[in-house]
């Protein structure tokens, strides 16, 4: 069970969290597995659910039945199937009710039962998925507190900017927080989004072939900045970066659609009658390599996930 985190908005968590729970849900669905992926919106925005399409759709209850878990009136409300073999507990705007007076974040020991609420919830239908994923919002203590206690890793998305890095601050406020009830809770990395294309320039050998890409300028400076951040903290920075492709993240979310999905739809010879009938104004480019870059971002997340779980049972 992973967290997307960091106290800054903006910097691809949601983005991130849907598009790793739709690209795992694939892929055990293409294995013919039987197990599932669960995808947890905590963020009041809701946004998750405009990513993956069930915003606003019967199953929509805003956030709801995490405010009853917490209050210890009722259990998760899961929306089956939003892809196949992939569920979300939706959030919104009803999450904002959770307060410091219900999570009790400056005292721990009172509200033990409150920040376990949600671990609790999540460890009755654990069994039935491979990954669960939990969307945090940014600056909101309460609901990442409650996340985190739940979680066994944390996935740290930055974007270009200055309070992204500085957000990082915040992530670590919620591990001392955190790990008083969780000590088992385990960074699994930074992963780099939103920054310029520009900034990777491709390596190719004598034969004129791209065999890697190089940073350069801002990007290859701000990965040198986060590292000096992090310290010897241990938690590494991700080498795939996730570039701006602000066209595609707008079409994403109008439609409903993952990166994977925007890209199939801009395959092949039927493209521009895909383009006309869902009004997308974008390239089959640019959508592709979003698509490739973020499963190449997934398939690094996990690896570091399965040799973190490796290491905790040898």
């Amino acid at each position: 069970m992973m967290i997307v985190l960091n106290n800054k908005g903006g910097a691809g968590k949601t983005t991130t969290t849907a598009n790793i729970s739709a690209q795992l849900a694939a892929a055990l669905h293409s294995a013919g597995s039987a197990k599932r992926v669960l995808a947890i919106d905590l963020d009041p925005q809701g946004n998750l659910g405009l990513d993956l399409g069930h915003q606003g759709k019967p199953g929509d209850d805003e956030g709801q039945s995490v405010i009853d878990v917490v209050e210890g009136t009722g259990s998760l409300h899961i929306i089956r199937d939003v892809r196949p073999q992939l569920d979300v507990v939706p959030g919104g705007k009803i999450l904002k009710r959770i307060t410091a007076s219900m999570i009790g974040t400056r005292s721990i020991d009172p509200r033990r039962e409150v920040l376990l609420s949600l671990a609790q919830a999540l460890a009755d239908v654990a069994p039935v998925y491979e990954w669960i994923l939990i969307d945090c919002p940014p600056n909101l203590a309460d609901l990442q507190h409650l996340a985190a206690v739940a979680a066994e890793y944390v996935l740290i998305p930055v974007c270009f900017d200055q309070g992204a890095i500085q957000g990082l601050e915040g992530v670590s406020e919620v591990f001392e927080v955190a790990t008083r009830l969780n000590p088992a809770l385990t960074p699994l990395g930074v992963l780099l989004f939103g920054f310029d294309r520009q900034h990777l320039r491709k390596v190719r050998d004598d034969d004129g072939e791209v065999i890697g890409v190089k940073e350069i300028g801002f990007l290859a400076k701000k990965r040198r900045e986060i590292a000096e951040v992090l310290g010897d903290s241990g938690i590494p920075i991700f080498q795939t970066v996730i570039t701006r492709a602000v066209n595609v993240a707008d079409q994403c979310r109008k439609h409903g659609r993952v990166f994977a999905e925007l890209a199939d739809l801009t395959a092949g010879p039927d493209w521009k009658t895909h383009a006309k009938q869902h009004q997308l104004t974008l390239s089959s480019e640019s959508a592709e390599t979003s698509a490739i870059e973020m499963e190449e971002a997934t398939a690094e997340i996990i690896k570091r996930a399965l040799e973190l779980e490796a290491e905790a049972y040898a």
